[in-house]
């Protein structure tokens, strides 16, 4: 883990009972980007990974491992700001490593492709009454 500054509340579990029963992606899904530095996963990248993170000027959330470092964001300007700003940073620190954003669900891309149109956009949810996982959840609580 990175860091838990940028607000993190994922209901990754919840998410496939969530469109078994309701039949589309969660709101709060809808909303999450990732941002993702592909690298070559050495000591020196890590210790120099680790000088650039004291230095960000932005509030971050996410994971590393030995092939990609994954940024999560709940807003996409946010995160294409901040895509701007990792950039720099990586210059600046010698950090070797091609940068690129996805929307978040890379999980569900494969268990619900019907709901993207590419790695980049969700297809447009077209439902009368929309309930968001948050709600979901009490709603199903209160039953239980």
């Amino acid at each position: 883990m990175i860091s838990k500054d940028e607000d993190s509340d994922c209901y990754h579990d919840y998410v496939p009972d969530f469109v078994e029963a309701n039949g589309y992606l969660p709101i709060e899904c809808r909303d999450c980007y990732k941002a993702l530095i592909f690298w070559t996963f050495s000591q020196y990248n890590v210790k120099k990974f680790t000088e650039l993170l004291k230095v960000l000027p932005v509030s971050i959330h996410g994971k590393y491992n030995d092939d990609v470092v994954v940024f999560y964001f709940k807003d996409k300007a946010k995160m294409l700001n901040f895509l701007e700003i990792l950039s720099d940073k990586m210059i600046e620190f010698g950090i070797e490593g091609g940068i690129q954003w996805r929307a978040s669900g890379r999980y569900w891309q494969n268990a619900f492709p019907h709901f993207f149109e590419s790695a980049k956009a969700l297809k447009p949810i077209r439902v009368k009454n929309e309930i968001s996982m948050k709600d979901w959840l009490i709603k199903k609580s209160a039953y239980h």
